[in-house]
């Protein structure tokens, strides 16, 4: 007989006799055998357990602190008219309108006082101007609240706000920036702000691409230490939250970089301001309203030549942050924080990243010997001009 013909008759019959051979070898169904079976097939089948990672476990926490901002602004801007292109109208003089403009982003509450930071491009002045004429704040729940312009910090890109309400969600943040290049990460934001009718920001995910990114741009704004992230950033995210599987604030998502042309989108190219950074500024636009000057009372040589050994210093100020550190006349410094100094530009470049308050590393030559310090930035006195 055809092997094939023989497995397809005897097929149904062995599957027959062997499931009888079971059911006589096999124990007698009990009550607490179904019920047990019965259990078990509720907790398989339930989502709220078996689908429950650390990602949404994380959402969960924090995106309830992460909020939708509306800017308006105005600006009378001039108009042409069809009626008056003929030179014989000329005597009307210019047209003029004002215009009612608005722009969307995020921004996240980190204090029970109704504090949240947000990205200086969302709240500041845009490239077409004007005046700036309210801030709203719409909360995840739904509630609307105005918001106050506290402080804005264009050189770190960042801003705060306030509202005032009662039972605000305030997200928790990291203390120790302890990242770790491959760690899930999730980027929680507005990228349509309500519009869309559901004030429910949204949550992309991803993993932490590469650390202490620097970039500097041609509007004067200086990032540094940057969080990369290939968790999608897209226009209207800016200002909003990224956060850890703890569901720990560790950076504000600032800018992407993408396709060009018609690619607008996210390319897996994502920045966020750390954490640590942003409350610093955070403290000093609420304290100050502004970001304190500082002074590390070195003074470099100004002839440096380009491309040589590093910045040679000219002197240092008696009871300056550079004399605690001490450094002193002659040493020539060569690397800070990180970044090679071959010009005096360089070294300027370099301390715009740092305000009052933080320590910065340096790496110099005394007599051909290498060696390190950290200078603590202190508040430039008033006395003391540029």
């Amino acid at each position: 007989m055809n092997t094939e013909r023989f497995r397809r008759l005897t097929g149904p019959c062995l599957a027959a006799a062997l499931a009888a051979c079971y059911a006589l070898s096999a124990p007698p169904v009990t009550a607490a055998l179904l019920q047990q079976a019965a259990s078990n097939g509720a907790a398989g089948s339930d989502p709220s357990e078996s689908r429950r990672t650390g990602i949404v476990v994380a959402t969960e926490k924090a995106a309830p602190a992460v909020v939708s901002i509306t800017v308006r602004r105005s600006a009378v801007v001039a108009y042409g008219n069809p009626f008056f292109q003929d030179p014989f109208f000329d005597f009307f003089g210019p047209q003029y309108r004002r215009k009612e403009m608005s722009s969307l982003g995020s921004g996240v509450i980190v204090s029970k006082d109704g504090y949240i930071l947000t990205n200086n491009h969302v709240v500041g002045a845009s490239e077409e101007g004007g005046e700036l004429e309210g801030i709203t704040v719409t909360l995840a729940d739904g509630r609307q609240f105005g918001a106050k312009l506290i402080g804005a910090d264009n050189a770190n890109d960042l801003a705060v706000v306030r509202i005032k309400a009662a039972d605000l969600p305030v997200i928790q943040t990291q203390e120790k920036a302890d990242n770790m290049i491959g760690e899930w990460v999730v980027a929680i934001g507005n990228p349509y702000g309500y519009l869309i009718g559901d004030t429910k920001p949204t949550v992309t995910v991803g993993v932490i691409s590469a650390l202490n990114r620097s970039f500097s741009s041609t509007s004067d704004i200086h990032y540094h230490n940057m969080i990369q992230t290939d968790a999608s950033i897209n226009p209207g995210n800016s200002g909003g939250a990224l956060v850890n599987v703890d569901g720990k604030l560790i950076g504000i998502n600032t800018f992407i970089f993408t396709g060009g042309g018609q690619s607008q989108g996210s390319i897996g190219l994502g920045f966020a301001i750390p954490i640590q950074k942003a409350r610093l500024v955070m403290e000093e636009l609420i304290k100050y309203g502004r970001i304190r000057e500082f002074t590390t009372g070195i003074y470099a040589d100004p002839n440096m030549e380009p491309g040589g050994p590093g910045a040679t210093v000219a002197g240092v100020e008696k009871g300056s942050p550079g004399e605690k550190a001490g450094l002193r006349a002659g040493d020539v410094i060569y690397e800070v924080a990180g970044k090679r100094i071959n010009t005096l530009q360089d070294i300027q470049d370099v301390f715009k990243l740092f305000q009052v308050g933080e320590s910065v590393e340096i790496l110099y030559l005394r007599q051909g010997e290498k060696k390190k310090a950290s200078i603590l930035l202190e508040e430039k006195a008033k006395r003391r001009r540029l």
